[in-house]
This record gives C-alpha cells, structure tokens and sequence, in this order.
C-alpha cells in the first residue's frame, strides 16, 4: 500500500511561525516540522525565503507612512468645488467682520 499524506497548504504567517519555533535555541526542529506537515528541505526554502525578503525590505526600505491611494476623478472634482465654495465663504464672513469692526470704532 502506498498511502500519499495531502499536504496542508500552510499560510505565510504559519509558516513564518514555523520558521521562529525551528531558529529557537534548542528547538527540536525534526518534532515542528512533523507537527506542521514538512520535511527538512522545506524548511532550507523558507529560511532561503524569508533571508531574501529581509534584504529586499532592508535595500528598498521605501517611504514611511500611508501609502498614496488612487482615486476616481469625480470624488476629486467634487472635493475641488467643495473647497473653492469653503474658502468663498470664509472670504465673506472676514469681510463681513472686517465690515462690522469699522462700524464699531
């Protein structure tokens, strides 16, 4: 009988996981990758991965903060108007007090 074990598809955050239990110091590394479902060389191509990752983060640390976000040109129109209209009024209302202080000297 030759009985094929299905492999558990493992998410990154598991295998991440899987990757600090096995570079604990002392870890029994043969019993963690039983427990998860992988062989040795598995655990060769994660470490590969995750070295790779960590000096592709470390080369290209990009910029910090929210990253830009697209958006459609009818929100942008619209926002446009809104300030324009804002700044119209607040124009008045300095004007208007501008107009009321004369009068009260």
């Amino acid at each position: 009988m030759n009985i094929k074990k299905e492999r558990i598809k493992l998410t990154p955050e598991q295998l991440f996981n899987v990757y600090l239990e096995c570079n604990a110091p002392g870890a029994p590394i043969k019993p963690i990758l039983e427990r998860y479902g992988l062989r040795p060389w598995d655990l060769v191509a994660i470490r590969k991965k995750v070295k790779l990752a960590a000096i592709e983060s470390l080369a290209n640390p990009g910029r910090q903060g929210r990253k830009r976000q697209a958006i459609p040109v009818e929100q942008y129109q619209r926002v446009f108007k809104e300030l324009g209209e804002t700044k119209d009024a607040l124009c008045a209302v300095g004007h208007e007090l501008s107009l009321l202080k004369k009068r009260t000297n």
